[in-house]
């Protein structure tokens, strides 16, 4: 009996010891990735704030806007990725004879007739403030909504569009007119609450800027966004992600969703919160007080559009079974009778430090000279 117990309790303590080093191994593979990752968000959440005043002071965030919602349009007029595809009579199809020809340098030296064209779609959009991509499409929402592999606008027609309204602006004598035009457009891709919106909208910005240095003599009141500016309003929305992540410190979240004029804050928590609840089943536990965080942020927040809320509410998580034709990393069916608490954190914390996302850009602005529009 004493041999029997003694055998059991070393096969006991070697189990025990195997257990310990596995847990050990597996932290290793992301806790690494997660500290440094929560030490960089620490460091660098004063430098957000003052960079999105900067941004915030640019006189194209305080130009007036009628409040309308854009969707039921441009939903319909775009084409979308994977499908469907845009629309044989939207106003937006190039024509045939500019195919290929979306380089500004190139468009700018044709010779094709810019006054042909019908920019009167872009005049419509002058009665809309915002743009949600979630209402108005043109299939419905699958439930649970995947974020991840749901079809979502293409939004590159829009910057070739800016192209053509800005060389017949200039070649009309009305420049003016069309940068009215381009910048609203580049608002409704900022208002559509996505990073992919933001970016286009500084693209867009950025061919505004273009258009404007093309022009020996520009008129003197039209004041595109500065080449800083459009680098800061970049670095500003990408880290905006980074900030809502459920693996930055809580407060420090908060103080970066709560910091001075609002611009980049919508765009963070859509893009956050669709990952978040992906990750709930496994990832709440571990991560309770930033869900609560979340959450608070999702109930206090009026964000234009339905995209957040959307995600909080009937976003899919890992255990929902993925679309057909997708390969979505879901959770076996037998793992649900699994107990969540370490097994759940080790999870969340792989797939965490896998969508890590940098924030090198916004760092980068400290050597970066601010631009006259830069002033809070």
């Amino acid at each position: 009996m004493r041999v029997l117990l003694w055998a059991a309790s070393v096969m006991l303590l070697l189990a025990v010891l195997a257990l310990v080093a596995a847990d050990l191994w597996v932290r290793k593979q992301y806790e690494p990735a997660l500290d440094t990752f929560s030490a960089d968000m620490t460091a660098n959440v004063d430098l957000f704030c003052e960079e999105q005043a900067k941004l915030a002071a640019d006189p194209w965030f305080h130009e007036p806007h009628t409040e309308g919602d854009a969707g039921p349009l441009l939903n319909v007029w775009l084409g979308w990725d994977p499908a469907p595809k845009m629309p044989a009579d939207s106003p937006l199809q190039v024509p045939a004879a500019l195919e290929g020809k979306k380089d500004w340098e190139v468009l700018l030296a044709s010779d094709f007739d810019f006054s042909t064209l019908d920019f009167g779609w872009m005049k419509q959009l002058q009665a809309f403030d915002r743009w949600d991509t979630l209402k108005h499409t043109p299939a419905p929402l699958p439930e649970p909504y995947f974020y991840l592999t749901a079809s979502i606008p293409n939004y590159i027609p829009l910057q070739t569009w800016a192209k053509l309204r800005l060389i017949h602006g200039i070649r009309s004598g009305q420049p003016l007119e069309a940068a009215r035009d381009v910048r609203h457009l580049a608002w409704l891709a900022y208002r559509s609450d996505t990073l992919i919106g933001a970016m286009i909208a500084t693209a867009i910005l950025g061919i505004e800027r273009k258009a404007h240095d093309s022009m020996q003599t520009p008129p003197p009141e039209w004041r595109p966004m500065s080449a800083e500016q459009g680098e800061r309003m970049r670095a500003v929305f990408w880290a905006s992600m980074a900030f809502s992540s459920i693996a930055t410190p809580v407060e420090v979240a908060r103080k970066a969703r709560t910091c001075g004029e609002p611009i980049s804050r919508c765009t963070g928590l859509g893009e956050s919160v669709g990952m978040a609840r992906y990750l709930q089943p496994v990832a709440e536990g571990p991560y309770r007080p930033a869900y609560a965080a979340l959450g608070e942020a999702m109930a206090s927040t009026p964000c234009p559009t339905s995209l957040a809320k959307t995600l909080w509410a009937r976003g899919a998580t890992l255990q929902d079974a993925p679309p057909d034709g997708t390969a979505i990393p879901t959770l076996p069916a037998w793992t649900k009778a699994l107990p969540t608490g370490r097994s759940g954190k080790h999870v969340a914390g792989i797939l965490l430090s896998f969508g890590i996302q940098n924030i090198d850009n916004l760092k980068n602005l400290r050597a970066m000279p601010a631009s006259a529009d830069a002033a809070p």
